[in-house]
């Protein structure tokens, strides 16, 4: 056969060649340990003997010791299949090495944080003057803007207001003296409820009060008919407002007011407004449920209509209704005088006054305003001014108070946990530097499950007699919203109340439960969802946590507003993960800078000592431990409290979690115990719904903010870590639709599907009808990402 001219040429180096040597029989185990000393023998030179077909155990190399090296945990190495943490300082603590367990490595593998953490802090000269405190005496009194004295005594001696805050000041003679229509703008905590309701109480006082405080011959009452209609967008900030206007109107208790909202009886509301009321306090949905069907709601002497957060209003879908009630309440002729003949003319407004308040001038709140406002008088905090100047179509955006401390914690995603536990006990390491916390969740799934995590397992002691309804928290409404925690106590707070607020609780659990937290005397901590984010003002709130960042900077706003109100002192802590997330605070609106603080300054002085478990678990084997290994212990206390079989659950089934056989002798590692029935343990089961809900939620930033919270940048495996699990859950992308027909639990209501089958989100808007308002942008948003996230199922490690 010819030559066909074509060469090979191979480099086969100058070592000699490597036979590849394969075992059959035996153990796997003997041929494992077989194959690995061929192997070390190849890469340190030909050994002396070959090895044998049939392998033994003492066919191993004579540079590997015959036997592991114990240490001074001697399980840290019994399952085989848990590889070792390579770096020591992450070693894992003692305590959790006798279940034959270690979490992997907090501290490894985490993305660097890409804010600068040595610059020098710039030492104010003089703490900052609160921006929202009231006036001092001598700039203004009630008196003198225009309020009789009657009421201003009363604000005075009985509610210990001497001085108006700013708003108050620019807003009270305005409403007084004038008749039109106002929109009034400030910053949170600045007083815009007594702003709008001392005119209003002040005038209807006038009806039956001479200007020297001598009753007239007439005086009306509660039957004398309704004067002004206060529209808020959620039932807390209702009942919120109702309770300061009963506080003012008891220096005229011939006045009545009373709400009207969702979530209670339509009957008993009846009835109250057919006895009789002058102010009434609603929610939009169900005051134009009233006005379509109880025919004793006249609104034929209504001189004021308010509407209280309207850039709310306008977010939660509420812009139907409110149209609706402003072409009602202006088609109803307007009488001069009430059924008993007392003349309103000259004393109330001669027209219908609209009063809009807003922190912000977005495009939905001029909306609101064109719908609801004519020829209004724009009001601030530092100026008066008519709508018509050059300044109403600027939109203002409000920072927070000059007062409050603002920082930021870089922490990635799988140290969150861990960090909020540091970062809750050192807070109450001290008794009396911080009373009251409330921490910011995006969902309510999450919040859920972090209320049951972080609360203590053992249960309240029942009420004793002698213990007052009002102070004692332990009520039937709060059994599962309100318990002692866990985690964060010390010896100087041995007791802190934990609380939990969302929109899928019903209203009288939510009324109970933020009654509670308001009058807890015992240090309180409030998990929340954004529901608690607009309006409420809690007394003592020192330290508001954004622990899930706000879906738009108005929301961010408007959480950290729950304190530094009215001039006192208040501190705002935001996680952000390290990354795209960290210029997030470029666009946050602050008087002051923003302190950026990294994971292990928490963590050290959190875990500086032994954290305290839960009353079924001990904490002396955490005393001699550094703060790393206490971190890492604390991890593996939480994987292992999900992992945990309850009391009662079958024998036959998988082991607990310590690898040893079962009673069929079957051994389980922890990977198959992940994938048991969710219903064997409870918080197993919320973890993984609130980690599929938090990744939903995390995919519905407003457009302008997703350079920063991009959902493909999230590491799921890592923030599956922060729910202690040790797996990231499947079924992501699909769970709404599913979870929308299953039934409720007791205090909780199902999602609420529109006429074009589209399921709203629980992320937790609060409607009038207690279901979860739809954001339509938002809904497409997060299909469009979740389709984008399914899409890259091997690259997130999503089954």
């Amino acid at each position: 056969m010819a030559d066909d001219g074509m060469l090979l040429n191979f480099e086969l180096g100058d070592g000699p060649l490597k036979s590849q040597v394969k075992f059959k029989g035996g153990r796997w185990r003997d041929r494992l340990k077989a194959q690995r000393s061929v192997k070390q023998s190849q890469q340190n030179g030909p050994s002396s003997t070959p090895p044998r077909r049939g392998p033994t155990a003492s066919d191993h190399d004579s540079s590997r010791p015959a036997k592991r090296p114990r240490t001074d945990d001697g399980d840290y190495y019994k399952n085989p299949k848990i590889p070792k943490t390579a770096d020591a300082s992450t070693k894992a603590p003692s305590h959790a090495m006798r279940t034959g367990q270690i979490s992997s490595s907090l501290f490894t593998s985490n993305p660097a944080p890409v804010t600068s953490f040595d610059q020098p802090s710039v030492e104010e000269v003089e703490p900052a003057k609160p921006s929202n405190a009231p006036l001092s005496e001598e700039a203004a009194n009630f008196r003198s803007l225009g309020l009789s004295l009657r009421l201003a005594q009363h604000l005075a001696t009985k509610l210990e207001m001497k001085a108006p805050t700013a708003i108050q000041k620019n807003t009270v003679p305005q409403l007084i003296a004038e008749d039109s229509d106002a929109f009034l703008q400030a910053e949170t905590g600045s007083g815009k409820t007594l702003a709008y309701l001392l005119p209003i109480v002040h005038r209807i006082m006038a009806l039956s009060l001479n200007e020297d405080g001598t009753p007239k011959d007439i005086k009306v009452h509660r039957d004398s008919g309704l004067f002004a209609i206060i529209l808020a967008p959620t039932r807390e900030l209702c009942k919120q407002i109702a309770v300061v206007l009963e506080k003012v109107l008891r220096c005229a208790p011939w006045l009545v007011c009373t709400t009207v909202i969702g979530g209670e009886s339509k009957k008993s509301e009846k009835a109250r407004i057919r006895k009789g009321v002058n102010i009434l306090i609603a929610t939009p949905g169900r005051l134009a449920d009233h006005l379509d069907n109880t025919k004793v709601l006249n609104v034929g002497t209504v001189r004021w209509l308010v509407l209280d957060e309207g850039d709310r209003m306008m977010e939660m879908g509420f812009e139907d209704d409110i149209r609706a009630i402003v072409g009602k309440i202006r088609a109803d002729k307007l009488l001069k005088q009430n059924a008993e003949g007392v003349l309103l003319e000259g004393i109330l407004p001669s027209r219908r006054v609209t009063v809009l308040c807003s922190a912000t001038m977005k495009m939905n709140v001029q909306r609101l305003g064109e719908i609801s406002l004519e020829d209004a008088v724009h009001i601030t905090a530092s100026k008066s001014e008519t709508d018509n100047d050059a300044e109403a179509g600027h939109e203002a955006v409000f920072a927070a108070p000059s007062q409050l401390k603002q920082s930021t914690i870089i922490v990635p995603a799988k140290l969150r946990l861990v960090t909020l536990v540091a970062l809750l006990k050192s807070t109450f390491a001290r008794r009396g530097s911080v009373m009251k916390a409330i921490i910011f969740i995006s969902c309510a799934d999450s919040v859920d499950f972090h209320f049951e995590l972080l609360k203590d397992t053992k249960a309240l002691e029942p009420p004793t007699p002698e213990s007052s309804p009002t102070e004692d928290s332990r009520r039937p409404e709060t059994a599962s919203t309100v318990g002692p925690a866990a985690y964060m106590t010390s010896p100087a707070n041995p007791k802190v109340m934990l609380h939990k607020l969302h929109g899928s609780l019903a209203q009288p659990v939510r009324s109970s439960t933020l009654s509670s937290f308001a009058s807890c005397k015992d240090p309180a901590v409030l998990i929340t969802t954004d529901i608690s984010s607009r309006g409420l003002d809690v007394p003592a709130v020192d330290l508001v946590i954004e622990y899930d960042p706000a879906f738009a900077v108005p929301d961010h706003v408007h959480r950290i507003g729950r304190t530094a109100r009215a001039g006192r002192p208040g501190k705002a802590v935001l996680f952000l993960l390290p990354g795209s997330e960290e210029g997030y605070t470029s666009i946050l609106p602050t008087s002051t800078p923003i302190t950026p603080q990294l994971y292990e300054s928490i963590l050290q002085k959190g875990l500086a000592t032994a954290v305290n478990l839960p009353s079924t678990h001990t904490t002396s084997e955490t005393e001699k431990q550094t703060w790393t290994s206490r971190a890492e212990a604390l991890q593996l206390h939480f994987e292992q409290r999900l992992l945990a079989r309850p009391a009662g659950a079958n024998a036959d089934e998988d082991t607990e979690d310590t690898g040893k056989p079962n009673a069929k002798g079957k051994a389980k590692s922890w990977k198959s115990q992940q994938k048991a029935n969710p219903k064997d343990n409870p918080l197993l089961d919320a973890a993984r719904q609130a980690f599929r809900s938090h990744i939903r939620a995390y995919a519905t930033h407003v457009r302008e903010e997703r350079v920063y919270f991009d959902i493909t940048q999230l590491h799921l495996g890592h923030m599956a870590k922060a729910f202690g699990l040790r797996e990231t859950p499947g079924g992501i992308g699909g769970g709404v639709a599913r979870r929308a027909h299953k039934a409720p639990a007791a205090g909780e209501k199902m999602s609420k599907i529109s006429s074009s089958g589209k399921v709203s989100k629980r992320y937790d808007d609060d409607d009038d009808d207690g279901v979860g308002a739809v954001d339509e942008d938002a809904a497409r948003r997060m299909r469009e990402k979740m389709k984008m996230v399914m899409n890259t199922a091997s690259e997130f490690n999503i089954g």
